[in-house]
């Protein structure tokens, strides 16, 4: 008889951790806004390329501006509740004026646009009902959209160009109730180098 209760205990332990495991949130789905220059793209491509433009044609590039990085990122969570694999999409825009070297007199603006959407996997070194703590990896591709106006002559082009575009955050922490929560990034990337945003997960 002891054998038998021992045996209907051990099955009901096994469907309420089976029930419990699928009332876990399996998706999320993410707001995000990043800061920090990008190791691709503004940075180093941008410094080299400035120069070269400095002294080819006598202007400089001034009053750079950027508003960061949005991010949306989807990700699906597997049997193992510490992986997830997903998507981020990203949009950012960087802005500058060209002026003559000598003078300082503004002869034209450039705008440059960016989209990126990325594969992605994340990996969950603590993954509780209120509390996370993540690292994320990411690569995909970039459309820059470049347009330049020339206000002397009255003329504008506009190109663009397709890049190799990554995302590594190496600690992501995340805080609220199993539903909805907060998170900070630290890392390196299209997605900057700090991003904070909103999670909800269903």
């Amino acid at each position: 008889m002891k054998k038998v209760f021992l045996m209907i205990a051990a099955v009901m332990m096994t469907a309420m951790s089976v029930k419990a495991q699928s009332d876990e949130p399996k998706n999320e789905l993410s707001v995000s806004y990043g800061i920090g220059i990008s190791l691709i793209g503004d940075g180093i491509g941008n410094a080299l390329g400035n120069g070269v433009f400095d002294q080819l044609t006598g202007h400089k590039w001034e009053d750079s501006n950027g508003f960061g990085t949005l991010g949306v990122e989807y990700f699906h969570h597997l049997s193992n509740p510490r992986v997830a694999f997903g998507g981020i999409a990203t949009y950012s825009q960087y802005g500058e004026n060209v002026v003559k070297k000598d003078g300082g007199e503004k002869v034209g603006d450039r705008t440059r646009s960016y989209i990126s959407l990325m594969p992605a996997v994340k990996y969950y070194w603590v993954n509780s009902r209120n509390f996370g703590l993540y690292s994320k990896a990411a690569v995909g591709a970039m459309m820059m959209f470049d347009k330049c106006n020339d206000t002397a002559a009255k003329k504008s082009s506009n190109d663009k160009d397709l890049y190799f575009m990554y995302q590594a955050s190496l600690l992501g922490v995340e805080a609220g109730s199993n539903n909805v929560r907060a998170f900070v990034e630290g890392g390196f990337g299209e997605q900057g180098i700090l991003l904070a945003g909103l999670r909800v997960r269903f």
